[in-house]
């Protein structure tokens, strides 16, 4: 979901009186949404999902900074708390980007998209997606990219969705799963390995 209004706070310290930082707002103007926030393992820089509209005059690296899609994001605390620098990884104007973590070692990024980089077919000229049950919109799917967004790979598919990665201490990623396969529906907690192998039932 979509709700115009939110943006990527920062605090200076944990005290409800600390002095706030809007680091998006520069971004978003008012009109974007902020989401999945998550802080890189040395601390420096934070990984997000940002949606905001084509209407936004904001620009990043000199070419418009709103696609009107949701598409990963990260700000970089190198130089401060308030004097970080802001780059959008992926650029989709056609998918949803969401859910993104760090995957060890500088290695890139796990995130949610559908995109579905294996599970769509072309025929015809066109392009089909794998769309959930009850056909309302396209299926979400675990995916990898390298640290400037290149190498995009999909590496779970899910008639369902598969959300909200998280890396566990020993690199694989843990992650929840719809599952709505006739009788049963529910969300089950996954395992994988970064590159897609040994995906196993966790709970």
């Amino acid at each position: 979901p979509f709700a115009p209004g939110g943006d990527l706070m920062l605090r200076e310290k944990s005290s409800p009186s600390a002095p706030e930082y809007n680091v998006t707002a520069s971004i978003t103007q008012g009109n974007g949404d902020v989401s999945d926030p998550e802080v890189s393992y040395d601390a420096r820089k934070i990984v997000f999902a940002l949606r905001c509209p084509t209407s936004n005059t904001a620009q990043i690296a000199g070419a418009a900074a709103c696609t009107g899609r949701w598409n990963i994001w990260e700000y970089d605390m190198s130089a401060g708390l308030t004097r970080g620098t802001l780059r959008r990884i992926t650029s989709s104007t056609e998918h949803d980007d969401v859910d993104p973590a760090y995957l060890p070692a500088d290695r890139g990024f796990v995130f949610t998209s559908n995109r579905q980089t294996t599970t769509r077919t072309q025929a015809l000229g066109q392009t089909y997606f794998a769309v959930d049950e009850y056909e309302r919109e396209r299926v979400f799917n675990l995916h990898t990219m390298d640290r400037n967004g290149g190498a995009i790979t999909q590496i779970s598919s899910n008639q369902s969705h598969d959300r909200n990665p998280v890396m566990r201490p020993n690199g694989d990623i843990m992650f929840s799963r719809w599952e709505h396969v006739g009788p049963r529906n529910r969300f089950a907690i996954f395992s994988v390995k970064p590159d897609g192998t040994n995906m196993f039932v966790l709970y």
